[in-house]
């Protein structure tokens, strides 16, 4: 102890160092960035698929457009049901007409008498085509389009909801990356005023002392990096739900899906099951065999009934009588036609083959859509597991330089080295779990089952 005492005796007494002028650490360190104020009311994820669901511009587009495949089914009817019709002129004529009046027994067969100069007609006249071939697969396919309308409204909200799902997970990791920047800027904040201190003590070089400046004007940076991506985020996911404002958070979802298990063969039958782009491709298949049906229906005769009753006044027969009417039935054979009905077979070949096409197609995108989805979770959960990993590391290694820099074993760029890492590390943390959950979202889109309302793990 003695010793020690007159060591320190013997040694000089620390000189307080001044920053040389037009130095950067003239200047007081600018302050934190503070964190983004609360905006609103937490959004849940299942409230934010279910508004999507209701308020979607484009789902509401999709379901109109299978209002109009209902509609095109009343039109497919029309062609079986009769038709009534009714017409009725009043004309005036400049000169009067004449009137011929049979007069049975006279000297002449005929009376000839002035009319008068407005005339006065009706028709009522009945139509209804009792055999057409055509009008049956015309009507089966107008279903059918029903239903293929009704899958690709089911596609359409699928994929909106899964662009949901993924923006308000990526508006999650945006708000975790904004903390934890935060947290290092403050951290790096409290260590450039430590080597300020340190410097004016004369302990360090000045370089050390604007490293660490440096640093936390990096960090700094990074705060606001993230505050503005995680308020991008919210403005995505407010124009998806079709709202004007972004005046809610977005939080992490309480519990994960059900997970879904099942070897690729298994999940690619599921698929090809639930699909709805790939039911309506079969859809589309029988449509275009129904084609053939419709060619061939053209080479068939039809019988139509027709009823007409009129009503002229004056009369325009002899016998005086103004109401006539007449009922026909006609069948028509069509003999020839300059060919029309055998390139409409040629062309129903064309689109059954288009629509065979179309569907294997699909198959083929289906499978390579869950294949792909099935490997990116994989990669997802495996480089997740070593980001966490590599974050208890990093975080180990920081706290060892700190204490380092402290006893003066270490230096700045050693320190930098180590926040910079650091951070690194838990970004990356963040960005493998939002990879993880995103490609859950996808596998299940993949398979048709997608139906989220909660989180992923």
């Amino acid at each position: 102890m003695i010793a020690l005492l007159l060591i320190a005796q013997a040694l000089p007494p620390v000189q307080a160092v001044q920053p040389p002028p037009g130095s950067s650490l003239n200047a007081p360190l600018a302050p934190l960035t503070p964190e983004a104020p609360v905006e609103g009311p937490v959004l849940p994820l299942a409230d934010a698929l279910e508004a999507a669901r209701k308020q979607s511009p484009d789902l509401a587009i999709a379901l109109e457009r299978v209002r109009l495949a209902e509609n095109n089914v009343q039109r497919a009817w029309s062609a079986l049901r009769p038709t009534l019709s009714a017409t009725g002129t009043l004309t005036y004529n400049n000169e009067p007409g004449t009137v011929f009046t049979l007069t049975p027994g006279g000297a002449f067969p005929f009376q000839v008498t002035e009319g008068s100069n407005w005339t006065k007609a009706g028709t009522l006249q009945f139509a209804w085509n009792l055999l057409n071939l055509r009008a049956f697969p015309t009507l089966a396919s107008a279903r059918q389009q029903v239903q293929v309308s009704r899958l690709t409204e089911t596609q359409q909200r699928q994929e909106l909801l899964l662009s949901v799902a993924a923006t308000y997970y990526s508006g999650v990791s945006n708000r975790e990356l904004a903390r934890v920047a935060l947290s290092q800027a403050r951290a790096t904040r409290q260590h450039a005023l430590e080597a300020q201190a340190r410097y004016e003590a004369g302990l360090i070089q000045l370089s050390a002392a604007l490293r660490a400046r440096i640093d936390y004007l990096r960090a700094d940076q990074e705060v606001r990096r993230a505050e503005y991506a995680y308020a991008s985020s919210k403005s995505q996911l407010a124009a998806l739900l079709d709202r004007h404002d972004t005046a809610f958070e977005i939080a992490s979802p309480p519990a994960p899906p059900e997970q879904i298990r099942g070897t690729f063969r298994e999940l690619v039958e599921r698929a090809l099951q639930e699909r709805p782009e790939i039911a309506a491709a079969r859809a589309n298949e029988e449509i275009a065999a129904r084609l053939k049906t419709d060619a061939w229906a053209q080479f068939a005769p039809t019988l139509a009934l027709t009823g007409t009753g009129r009503y002229n006044d004056p009369p325009t027969s002899t016998t005086g009588e103004k109401g006539t009417w007449a009922v026909a039935l006609s069948l028509t054979l069509p003999l020839y036609d300059g060919g029309f009905r055998y390139v409409a077979l040629k062309d129903a070949d064309s689109q059954m083959r288009q629509a065979r096409a179309q569907t294997r197609s699909e198959t083929v995108r289906v499978e390579d859509e869950l294949r792909r989805a099935m490997l990116d979770l994989d990669s997802a959960r495996a480089l997740r597991d070593e980001a966490e990993q590599a974050v208890i590391v990093s975080r180990e290694n920081e706290r060892l330089i700190r204490a380092q820099f402290t006893a003066g074993t270490a230096s700045q760029v050693e320190v930098s080295d180590a926040e910079s890492a650091l951070f690194q590390s838990e970004s990356t943390v963040l960005q493998q779990r939002l990879a993880v959950q995103i490609s859950s979202l996808r596998v299940a889109k993949a398979i048709g089952a997608f139906d989220v309302t909660g989180g992923t793990e």
